[in-house]
């Protein structure tokens, strides 16, 4: 005979819709149940929690959870999913959204004022940070396995030489060499380990606002307040080319993932691609209908993105140079994009918040809150398992699965 008796978890839920004359509100699974249909989201959760209780027929509720309208339901039933060893739910949580269990693991304060950009080494360990106050911070934000545990991140270094605010910064592909430039018109070229300084490079009339470094390390381009582009040599410092275009000021250059085509977003409203060995114009953008302050290529090389002062991210084909899609949702400036290694994820920075948007569809995912003002930079790591952001609050968040 089989034992009806009531189990510790199985609570009786009164509810507030009316019970059928003649009947019982039931505890276990299907109190569970009932409570899972409840238009309180704090119920729900705890609902999900009991659900694990119940075989398998509780771990169902919680996958049918994944897509709950509520966000919170959602995240709370993959965070509730994440260390399950069953094969097919580390296949359902592989072809799930990571974005959505991401959260501040960590807070970094050493600048004096604003964050203007982020640089993340190839191992996701060490933390590049260029400041309003004209320095760069290094920082050991911890390997993979403490990530989220207290006190794990801490100020390792500070790299000081530039007279002006350090505008941008990017890393060598084997994180050897960091690039930095500035509004004192230089750009600097430092051992990243030892933060000595190898080589300056003069030559724009202007604040140089963005750097990159091409795949190979072979070449340095720059863009100015002078409207230019510059491609340097990263061994002798010397100049190679200047790019002439742009009718105001470039704000930023990004490269394709195979070092063959150079970006460039300007005040002008025009973002444009160039051949990087003949530095001949490919394509020219335009459709916002404001300054551009940011883009980024997909690793394909098929797709570009732009984020500007009108608040709105374009998607664009760069083989055809059409426009695919506007994604709107942002209330500021839009001042950084990354896109995943895969394609598929957008993550967009702006006033207060981080938008994590499908790359494909054009379906924002997630909305990432803790800036309490604009932010100015963010920094992904090789594996997406953690999302750097700094701004004019002058804190940087750590994001993270929580542990």
């Amino acid at each position: 005979m089989q034992n009806h008796q009531p189990k510790a978890q199985d609570a009786v839920f009164g509810g507030q819709a009316e019970t059928p004359l003649g009947s019982v509100v039931l505890g276990g699974i299907e109190g569970v149940k009932r409570r899972l249909a409840s238009p309180a989201i704090a119920l729900k959760i705890t609902a999900l929690r009991e659900a694990l209780n119940y075989g398998e027929a509780g771990l169902n509720l919680v996958l049918q959870n994944l897509q709950n309208e509520s966000i919170k339901v959602q995240r709370s039933a993959q965070l509730l999913l994440w260390h399950s060893p069953e094969p097919h739910i580390r296949q359902v949580l592989a072809d799930y959204n990571q974005y959505h269990l991401f959260d501040i693991i960590d807070t970094l304060q050493g600048h004096e004022e604003a964050i203007a950009s982020l640089a993340l080494s190839p191992s996701g360990r060490i933390l590049y940070s260029a400041g309003v106050d004209f320095t760069i911070q290094v920082w050991d934000v911890g390997k993979a396995e403490d990530r989220g545990r207290q006190n794990r991140s801490k100020q390792i270094g500070t790299i000081r030489g530039h007279k002006q605010i350090v505008t941008s910064i990017a890393l060598s592909a084997n994180g050897k060499l960091l690039v930095s430039g500035s509004r004192d018109k230089t750009i600097k070229i430092w051992d990243a380990r030892s933060g000595k300084e190898i080589l300056t490079l003069t030559g724009h009339i202007g604040y140089v606002n963005s750097v990159a470094i091409t795949p190979d390390s072979k070449t340095i381009i720059t863009g100015s307040q002078d409207t230019t582009i510059k491609l340097w040599d990263i061994q002798t410092g010397k100049e190679i080319r200047t790019l002439r275009g742009h009718t105001n000021l470039v704000d930023s250059v990004a490269l394709s993932p195979d070092g063959k085509a150079i970006a460039s977003c300007s005040w002008d409203t025009t973002i444009r691609v160039w051949d990087l060995s003949s530095g001949q114009p490919r394509w020219e953008f335009i459709g916002h209908s404001a300054r551009i302050l940011s883009f980024a290529i997909s690793p394909d090389g098929r797709i570009l993105v732009s984020g500007s002062l009108d608040t709105r991210i374009k998607v664009w084909d760069l083989e055809t140079g059409k426009t695919i899609r506007t994604l709107e949702g942002h209330w500021g400036w839009v001042k950084s994009l990354i896109i995943s290694r895969d394609g598929k994820t957008l993550i967009s920075a702006s006033y207060k918040e981080m938008r994590v948007w499908n790359l494909e569809t054009g379906e924002l995912v997630q909305v990432l809150n803790g800036h309490i003002n604009l932010i100015n930079a963010i920094a992904l790591s090789r594996d997406e398992q953690v999302l750097v952001s700094g701004g004019e609050d002058g804190n940087i968040h750590v994001w993270s699965v929580p542990k």
